[in-house]
Parts: C-alpha cells; sequence; structure tokens
C-alpha cells in the first residue's frame, strides 16, 4: 500500500496531469457513451432495422465491453499496484481506445454491426483506461488531499462537458457529424497527453500471474467476510448499473420517442446545471440525516424515474409558467440525484473500510463502480425483446427503460441490509 504523505506534500504537476485528464476523457464519455452516438445508432447506422432488434442490438452494444472488462478489471487493478505499469496500460488504453473512437466517423449508414464492434472496443478501451487513472490518484497526492483532488478533476470534467455541448448546440459540426468522432479521439489524446508522458515513474517488477491472482483472491475474501460491506457491494452493484443505464440509454430513449437533437443537448444542460448544487446538498443531508437515508432517497427518485421515462410522452409541458420539452422534467430528476447518489456511495463505503486498509478496499469499490455496469443494459435488452409490443415501434426501449426500476429497488433493499444495526445509523 502506498504510503500516507503529509498534507503539504502536493505533487502538483502530477496532481494538475491527472485533474487534466478528466477533462480529456469527457470528450469521449459525452460523444460516444451519452449523446452523439445513441442518436446515430438509432438514426444512421441502425436505420432500417426493426424497432426491437435495433433495441436489442444497441443496448447489447452496451452490455459487451462492461461484461469484458468487468471480469478482467480485478486482475488490472492487482497489476495496477506497480506504478510503471499503471502508466504504460493508461498510454496504451488511451491510444488504441481513441483511434476506435476516430473510426466511427467512417462507417456508412446501416453500418449498425461495424458500429457496434468499434463502439465496444473503444468503451472497453476507455474503462481500461479509467481503472489505470484512477488508481494514480494516490500517485498525485497526499492522503489527506486526496478528496480535494478528485473533487477538482470532478470539476475540469464538468466544464469540458459544457464546452462539448455548446460546440453541439452551436452546429458546430452540423452537416458533417461525421467529424464529431475523430475530433473526441483527438480532444481525448491532447489533454491527456501530459499525464500519458509525464515524466518517467520509478520501474518496479509486477507480481507473476499466481501473486495477481492471490492478490485479488485476498482482497475479495476480507470484503466477503465483512457482512456489511458485503451487503452494500451487492445492492452497489445493482443500483450503479441502473445509474449508468439511465445515463447511456436516456438519450437514445428521446430520439426513439422523437426528440429533437437540440432538446436533447439542452437536456444535458439540465443535468449538469441541476447536478453540480443538488450533490453539495445531497453530501450536506447526508452528513445531517445519515448516508443510508439519503441513498434510499435517491434511489427512490431513480425508481420513479425508470417508471416517469417509460411513460414519457413527446411534446412539451408547463411548469409554474414555463413551457418547455416533457424530456426536461426527466433530464432534470436525473441531475437531482445522479452526482448525490455517486458521492454518498463513496463516503458511505469509506466508514465501512477497516482503517489501515483504504487503497486495497477503494480499488475494488473502484473496479465494480466503474465496470459492473452490464446488467441495466443486458436487462434493459431482454425485457424489451420479450415484452415488445409489435404495433407500438416504442414499446422495446420504454419496457427496457422501466425494467431499470428493479436494480434500483434491489439496490435499496441491499443498502438496508447493509446497515450495521437495525435503525440506521449517522455514518458521516
Amino acid at each position: 500500500m502506498t504510503e500516507s504523505k503529509p498534507a503539504s506534500d502536493w505533487k502538483w504537476g502530477d496532481a494538475m496531469r491527472w485533474v487534466l485528464y478528466d477533462f480529456a476523457n469527457t470528450a469521449f464519455a459525452m460523444v460516444v457513451l451519452a449523446l452523439v452516438f445513441p442518436r446515430m445508432f438509432k438514426a444512421f447506422w441502425g436505420a432500417g432495422l426493426d424497432p426491437a432488434v435495433e433495441s436489442v442490438a444497441y443496448k447489447l452494444a452496451q452490455s459487451v465491453p462492461c461484461l469484458l472488462v468487468f471480469f478482467f478489471a480485478p486482475f488490472l487493478g492487482q497489476l495496477a499496484m506497480s506504478p510503471a505499469f499503471r502508466a504504460s496500460g493508461l498510454r496504451l488504453a488511451v491510444i488504441v481506445g481513441a483511434l476506435l473512437t476516430a473510426l466511427l466517423g467512417w462507417v456508412p449508414e446501416g453500418g449498425w454491426l461495424s458500429a457496434s464492434l468499434l463502439y465496444a472496443g473503444s468503451a472497453a478501451m476507455f474503462y481500461v483506461a479509467a481503472t489505470f487513472y484512477d488508481s494514480m490518484l494516490v500517485d498525485c497526492a497526499p492522503a489527506g488531499r486526496r478528496h480535494i483532488l478528485s473533487g477538482a478533476a470532478f470539476s475540469a470534467g464538468f466544464i469540458s462537458g459544457i464546452l462539448i455541448l455548446v460546440a453541439l448546440h452551436m452546429g458546430f459540426f452540423a452537416g458533417r457529424m461525421w467529424m464529431i468522432y475523430p475530433a473526441a479521439a483527438i480532444w481525448w489524446v491532447l489533454f491527456a497527453l501530459p499525464l500519458l508522458f509525464r515524466p518517467t515513474v520509478e520501474a518496479t517488477a509486477l507480481p507473476s500471474w499466481r501473486e495477481t491472482w492471490k492478490g485479488t483472491r485476498d482482497t475479495a475474501r476480507e470484503i466477503w467476510s465483512n457482512l456489511e460491506l458485503r451487503w452494500f457491494l451487492l445492492a452497489f452493484i445493482f443500483y450503479i448499473d441502473g445509474v449508468h443505464a439511465v445515463k447511456t440509454t436516456a438519450t437514445h430513449l428521446g430520439t426513439v420517442l422523437g426528440y429533437g437533437e437540440g432538446d436533447l443537448i439542452l437536456a444535458f444542460f439540465v443535468v449538469q446545471a441541476i447536478g453540480v448544487p443538488a450533490a453539495f446538498g445531497f453530501g450536506w443531508l447526508g452528513h445531517r440525516f445519515g448516508a443510508v437515508r439519503m441513498l434510499i432517497v435517491g434511489l427512490i427518485v431513480y425508481t420513479l424515474i425508470a417508471v416517469y421515462g417509460a411513460k414519457l410522452q413527446p411534446g412539451d409541458v408547463t411548469v409554474l409558467g414555463a413551457t418547455f420539452p416533457r424530456v426536461w422534467l426527466l433530464a432534470g430528476a436525473v441531475g437531482l440525484v445522479q452526482g448525490g447518489v455517486q458521492g454518498l456511495s463513496r463516503s458511505h463505503f469509506a466508514s465501512l473500510v477497516p482503517v489501515g486498509r483504504e487503497a486495497a478496499f477503494f480499488g475494488f469499490y473502484g473496479m465494480i463502480g466503474r465496470f459492473a455496469s452490464f446488467l441495466g443494459p443486458l436487462l434493459g435488452a431482454l425485457v424489451g425483446w420479450l415484452l415488445a409490443d409489435p404495433s407500438d415501434s416504442t414499446s422495446a426501449e420504454r419496457w427496457g427503460f422501466a425494467s431499470f426500476s428493479l436494480l434500483f429497488v434491489l439496490g435499496v433493499v441491499g443498502v438496508v441490509l447493509s446497515a450495521e444495526v437495525p435503525g440506521w445509523r449517522d455514518d458521516s
């Protein structure tokens, strides 16, 4: 485990490089995972497909890379204990991921299979890169300042997302949408360069595969032996899958329901504008009333989001004299709880970790949170396929979105069971 350092022992150069990478990879997260790719898959690459088949194909493209990386992530995380391996692994993942992202710009209309394969490959590399990136936090800040640095990185990613949304809203890529994928790839690599090619870290011998397996197994056993941690992480696997699924399928749902690109881009503005103050508010409420209580509130709201999204109708709604697309209500609700649920999940987990085991436990937590994201899309694809109404082209997508509510309900059950005592404790 990396030794704690005095709070004054900042590595400012490494810290700034680390923060800048969050600014860099938001280009992929925004363009490919969240906003542009889902719309193009529906309207361009998947044009002509049966709506139910298109919905299933899209969700499978989402779930496959998450499933593959989920199985390999524990071993990658164990190897990432070596700073030199973290650096070289991040470099390779970013370069390969950016190349595959750029190639999406040359997939012709109707090429849904090629688009799916490139998406799966680039997303897998994005998630692998995130494993190494997250683990570099211990290299870039002393123990007493890592939350500050993590928050600064979140802010950098938020700024990056706003800039990308502005470019899209202003029509910078109008009539040449194919260019957005090479542009996102260049953005990702360009702003990642300071971290990818930072001064060489001290090389250390990598553990053997036997040692890697043993270390991973021992950490898993230690977590499983703690009943409270076990229930919480089981709950986390379910509900963070739901959070991921809502985030990555909401744009696709809006497209299927007939909302235009302008409405959906502005909906992302709503998510981010509400999300920042809401995350701070959830943190304060978690401190005041306990993280468990507020996590459950957030997951109940997410359950309602899944149900409301499944029943969403195109058109506008008037609230307090203001008229706006109904999809903005969905976006506002997501912004209200997205950052809060993720932030409180981390702080609640921190209260359960044995003193002196933070690095190993948070590494496992980070891998689960990042890579156990295949259940939601897979569940949505299966439910949408089974319950689709041939007479309604939106039914597969609606049923799939509604199925995410099951993940949040299971999350609520697991979070309640994770409580150390019958009554919810104030674990702030």
